[in-house]
């Protein structure tokens, strides 16, 4: 037998762990929390950050692309204003009328947040550094088992360095008319790490919309880690959508583990212009007959962005259904990477689902990796995938040229038809007008700073 040799320490890997011994014991939390964060820093210690042996890594390799290890960000509160929000926002993401939930560098911020009077006693939001400290018994229970990926040295540095998140409830038959927007943004003038974690849990028969935004004020080099663990009760329903513009020369780490209940319907969206280095791993699990989901999104990379998509789609439950369409276009040397793992387990009979990834390379430097797998266990199923990429399609450019258009303008309406048939499957009005005008502005001027 052949034993892979034992990978020398990169000084990233080292840092991350010189880093928790130098400030593990500042971050919030009891004894038991403490316990978590130490079996999580060993067990990154074991791991090292994985690279390109590793297949789930195969595309993205972190050991190759994360270089040092930032110091993690104060726990210090930074001063914003309503113009810094909308300046990091934008006039139409700003705009939405939502409940605010606003987290500075990492950390809760009471003073910008609010949840709109009239839905108060339907949603409840505790920052999580409360929770660390008080440690409930619904906590221990729960903490990390929502369908966690094994053996993740991402989600291992996330538990044991996070700060602070939000602890969402939603409570039994709510129906919320406005989005809870969670507002992340980071303010430093130099290379920081912040470390977020949020739980959601809708009750059953509830229904609500979460929006996560993830902006920057300033571009240094921020390393954000960022998990949410969502669990899905009886027959509720969750419009949860992402948009990340971190900084030009950041990276953005993010998990993402679903555990959907009995008739319970998960619509996840993830739009993603930002951070020079992106990585988004959703895992998705259908515990529930009939449970139903939905989880797309749109990635417009430009420059020398990377950013990966990795999926692990799991249908444990009988007559489940599941699509998933995930647009990317590429200029310059942007790079994407899309890898979608659908899996029916052997009781999950009469699943129904499909899967597509398409891509548009506006450069002849830009690449789209695609890498659709399916594991059937199950004999009554309808199952697909796919994936597509090329070029935009010269004979409609010349159409419309010859018909008085730009060829910007040209290009730019078949960009935005394109992402378009994604968009769409956002079921909120004002989310979905503001993403689109969101792409629009990118297809302008490509400028992240």
């Amino acid at each position: 037998m052949t034993v892979a040799p034992k990978l020398e320490k990169t000084e990233a890997e080292k840092g991350f762990v010189r880093q928790f011994d130098e400030t593990g014991k500042s971050l919030p939390g009891n004894e038991w929390v403490a316990g978590l964060r130490e079996a999580a820093i060993r067990r990154f210690g074991e791991l090292g950050l994985p690279h390109r042996r590793i297949e789930a890594w195969k595309y993205t390799d972190l050991r190759m692309m994360l270089k040092e290890a930032l110091t993690p960000a104060s726990g210090e509160l930074a001063k914003v204003s309503d113009n810094d929000l909308y300046k990091a926002l934008g006039s139409d993401l700003h705009g939405v009328s939502a409940h605010h939930i606003v987290f500075v560098d990492g950390v809760y911020d009471e003073d910008n947040s609010f949840i709109i009077s009239d839905e108060a006693s339907q949603v409840f939001m505790t920052p999580l550094r409360e929770v660390l400290d008080n440690s409930p018994d619904w906590f221990r229970e729960k903490f990390n088992q929502v369908n966690p990926p094994e053996d993740d040295p991402v989600l291992a540095l996330n538990t044991a360095f996070m700060r602070d998140g939000a602890v969402i409830e939603i409570v039994k038959d709510a129906e919320l008319k406005r989005p809870v927007h969670l507002v992340f943004i980071s303010t430093a003038a130099k290379g920081e790490a912040i470390t977020e974690r949020h739980i959601v849990h809708v009750a059953e028969g509830a229904s609500a919309t979460i929006l996560e935004s993830h902006v920057h004020l300033r571009s240094p080099d921020v390393q954000r880690n960022t998990a949410t663990e969502v669990l899905l009760e009886k027959g509720a329903k969750l419009n949860h959508i992402k948009f990340q513009h971190d900084g030009a020369r950041a990276s953005h780490l993010s998990n993402w583990m679903v555990s959907i209940g009995e008739q319970a319907d998960y619509r996840g969206f993830q739009f993603t212009i930002g951070a020079k280095l992106s990585r988004n791993s959703i895992h998705v699990r259908f515990d529930g007959a009939g449970a139903k989901g939905d989880i797309s999104g749109v990635a417009l990379l430009w420059d020398e962005q990377h950013s990966d998509t990795t999926m692990n789609i799991v249908h444990a439950a009988p007559e489940t259904s599941s699509r998933e369409l995930f647009k990317t276009v590429l200029d310059d040397r942007g790079r994407a990477v899309f890898q979608g793992k659908l899996v029916v387990r052997p009781d999950a009979q009469k699943t129904d689902a499909k899967q597509m990834a398409r891509g548009i390379m506006l450069s002849d430097s830009s690449e789209f990796d695609a890498k659709p797998e399916l594991e059937i266990y199950a004999d009554d199923v309808q199952c697909g995938h796919g994936a597509t990429s090329g070029q935009l399609d010269e004979d409609l450019m010349f159409y419309m040229q010859q018909r008085g258009m730009s060829e910007e303008t040209a290009q730019s309406l078949l960009v935005l038809a394109f992402v378009g048939e994604a968009f769409e499957l956002i079921e909120e009005d004002n989310i979905k007008e503001a993403f689109a005008a969101v792409a629009q502005a990118w297809l302008g001027g490509k400028s992240d700073e």
